[in-house]
């Protein structure tokens, strides 16, 4: 099961290998943008979570999110990827493993992300990212 860390920390590898800089990360307990990467002057912004807690404190530490947590995991990191959009300042981009959950919530709003340039990056157990058909690869 992927936490959020192991997402971000796949999505890094995956940007840098795609000629990203990488500008900042945060760690699973960190407040702010996930990961901001910049290349060719073009600023990318992405909020991550993962398929499960990693914190050994929760109630679920260890187990997969329900299909409620993940509604409101994939709603939250949509709302943050708007936000990134109405400032108008970075590129906006999502990223969650490649779940049926996940794929479920995003599949149908999918074609209403890719007209926000809004890019959705899937993460397999693997640390394999899979990139959805919108600019920001």
């Amino acid at each position: 099961m992927l936490t959020e860390d192991a997402v971000i920390r796949a999505l890094r590898e995956h940007l840098a290998a795609s000629g990203w800089q990488i500008v900042s990360w945060a760690a699973p307990d960190q407040h702010g943008t996930d990961l901001v990467a910049v290349r060719d002057g073009t600023r990318l912004e992405v909020e991550a979570k993962g398929a499960g807690s990693s914190k050994p404190h929760t109630a679920r530490y260890g187990q997969p999110f329900t299909a409620a947590q993940v509604k409101v995991h994939v709603g939250e990191a949509v709302l943050k990827a708007l936000r990134v959009v109405a400032a108008g300042t970075a590129r906006a981009a999502v990223a969650f493993p490649d779940t049926t959950r996940h794929r479920s919530e995003i599949g149908p709003i999918a074609s209403v992300l890719r007209r926000l340039d809004i890019t959705v990056y899937w993460v397999s157990e693997d640390g394999s990212v899979t990139v959805s058909d919108t600019p920001a690869q």
